[in-house]
Formats: structure tokens, sequence, C-alpha cells
């Protein structure tokens, strides 16, 4: 049997405004440090012409989609609002895809699942926050539809240390080497390209 190659594609979940910026409706303190982390990650990816996705919560201004997150949850991302818009210094580009969710999960409900598959993709690196909540359920969706599955340490923030280890720890059970630094994820992505490199 041949080796599987990975296909990776980046998941940038959530850094938006009502999460980062002091004042937001669900502001994490420390979210703020991931924003060079990930840009450069994302600035890596294109290099390696791994797809970059922005996985984004919005909200109907109708406020009729929150669910069960409004049982713990005050309104936040509303669609139109600067809550729900990226926070300064995140570095999207024209050639970058973006998913609207309404949940947790970049899965639930959003056609994440149909743009991995045009995009012909089999594993998922995913950055942003919270690693408790919105990266969590997006990466044990993945795990649930067979794709393999990548957390980046240092691109991931859960607002205080001991969720942030928590929610790593849990992920790091689902699949081999799950729980990456961003160094180990871009030197992965280098190894794929010389070998690709190396076929042809």
């Amino acid at each position: 049997m041949s080796a599987i190659v990975d296909r990776p594609a980046l998941l940038i979940v959530d850094m938006q405004n009502d999460f980062l910026m002091p004042g937001g409706r669900l502001y994490n303190a420390g979210a703020r440090d991931l924003i060079p982390h990930i840009n450069a990650l994302a600035a890596a990816a294109r290099a390696q012409d791994v797809p970059v996705i922005w996985v984004i919560q919005e909200h109907r201004r109708q406020l009729v989609d929150f669910g069960r997150e409004a049982d713990i949850s005050p309104v936040h991302c509303v669609e139109g609002t600067p809550g729900a818009t990226l926070v300064a210094g995140m570095e999207r580009q024209d050639t970058d895809f973006t998913v609207i969710k309404r949940r947790y999960s970049g899965f639930y409900a959003t056609d994440l699942d149909l743009l991995l598959c045009c995009l012909d993709r089999n594993r998922v690196v995913v950055t942003g926050i919270n690693s408790d909540g919105c990266v969590l359920a997006t990466a044990l969706d993945a795990h649930a539809r067979d794709y393999r599955v990548t957390v980046v340490t240092d691109a991931t923030g859960a607002g205080v240390p001991e969720a942030q280890a928590a929610a790593l720890e849990m992920l790091g059970r689902m699949q081999p080497r799950v729980v990456m630094t961003a160094a180990e994820v871009k030197q992965q992505w280098e190894t794929l390209r010389q070998l690709a490199s190396e076929s042809k």
C-alpha cells in the first residue's frame, strides 16, 4: 500500500474584534499575541501553495441563529458590525478563502467540507481561537470526517493557560502528532514541497 501524501489547508478561526479587542463582547486578553504567528504561518502556507481559509463567526442581525450559545454568551459577531470584522493586523489576501459559520464548528452547516474537497485537501491545520471552543469543535468535526488534523500550539489560544493546556491535551489524543508548533508545521510543508519536486 502506498503512503498517503498530506495535502494540507490552513484554517484561521475567529480572529475577530469581538474576541480580540478590549471591550469586545468576548474579549480574550492574550489572543492578540497570536496575530504575528498566524500571519507568518499564512505567508508560509501561500509560499507552499497551501490554501488559507478564514473561518469567520457571524450571526444574523435578527439574532435568530445563536442557539444554545446564547445561554452563556452575550450577543457577538453580528453581521455588519465592527465586532464581526477581522481584527486589525490580520493579513488576509485576495487569494485566500472565507467560510462563514453560525456555530462553534467551522464544519457545522457550512460549505467548509465541500471547499476542502474541491481543493483536494486531506489535512487541516487549525489556528485561531478559542482552543477550548471553536478550535476544538472544528478539529473534532474534521476528525469525524476523516481529515488528518494539526492544531498549532503557538497559533491558538484559550484565554487562560489551563484551558489551553487541557484543550491541547484532549486534541493530542485524536490522531498521531495532532499538536505541533508553527515551526514544525512549516518544516513539514517544506518537506512535502521537496518530495513533490523530487517526484516530478
